[in-house]
């Protein structure tokens, strides 16, 4: 989901912070092939390790909930880390509490949030995108019956979408009708495939509900004025350094 990275990029230029992109030398975190029992898994996560060990960075945070289960507790099993990993909402909410990240926009809008598999459950990650939300200013969140520990997964993760797409297709509409109850006009979450799951859902319903990352939500009510064409976002990312025996003074990857 280009608009996920789009808006990450934009709060981190907004917000002044020292971060590098991977850009064509990213790689895949490898988190399907280790659900789904590829040995190839290992190779993979220590060729990672060893290039973001090079490149020096002190944090990596990332937008996906499934990138980021699996970064944090599952490389930890195939190599050594220096570095933290966050996920973005982790990220942003210590610049909130530093007085770094300051809302000031309205967002006028009510929104139900839809907490993804790997960064609810398996990581324990729920206070921090309500935090968030609650914070922007003109921004209703209201809850389904179904939340934190209890949310009904999305079935985009593991493999379902792209082996059993109708079985997908069944999980997501459950997930929207209940979204749809709760009277919001906005459906959040923080993981795009959950974001391109629950799409899925609307989709097949033709439901009103419009699909949101919450790094979205944060960029509008970061801006005076409406989003620019993420054409000229796009061209703001930074790569890190060749130098990798100096590496970048990054605060985030």
């Amino acid at each position: 989901v280009k608009q996920v990275a789009v808006s990450t990029i934009n709060i981190l230029e907004a917000l002044g912070v020292d971060y590098g992109c991977l850009g064509k030398d990213e790689k895949c975190c490898g988190s399907v092939m280790l659900r789904m029992g590829d040995p190839e898994f290992e190779r993979l996560a220590s060729q990672n390790i060893k290039m973001f060990n090079e490149l020096g960075i002190e944090t990596l945070i990332s937008s996906c909930a499934g990138c980021f289960k699996t970064i944090k507790e599952d490389y930890p099993k195939v190599g050594k880390m220096n570095f933290e990993v966050l996920h973005t909402v982790e990220f942003l909410r210590r610049l909130y509490e530093d007085k770094q990240l300051i809302f000031q926009n309205p967002v006028e809008t009510i929104v139900t949030y839809h907490d993804p598999c790997h960064l609810g459950r398996a990581s324990g990650v729920y206070d921090d995108p309500r935090f968030l939300m609650e914070k922007i200013p003109g921004l209703e969140l209201i809850e389904m019956p179904r939340n934190r520990e209890y949310s009904r997964c999305c079935g985009a993760g593991g493999g379902l979408k792209s082996g059993y797409p109708d079985i997908q297709n069944k999980m997501a509409q459950r997930r929207v009708k209940e979204a749809e109850e709760t009277g919001a006009t906005e459906l959040v979450s923080a993981c795009p495939f959950c974001y391109q799951g629950l799409q899925v859902g609307i989709s097949a319903l033709q439901s009103p509900l419009i699909m949101r990352d919450i790094s979205f939500l944060v960029e509008r009510s970061l801006q005076d004025t409406a989003p620019q064409k993420e054409e000229k976002k796009v061209r703001k990312v930074r790569k890190p350094r060749d130098d990798a025996t100096e590496g970048p003074d990054s605060k985030g990857e």
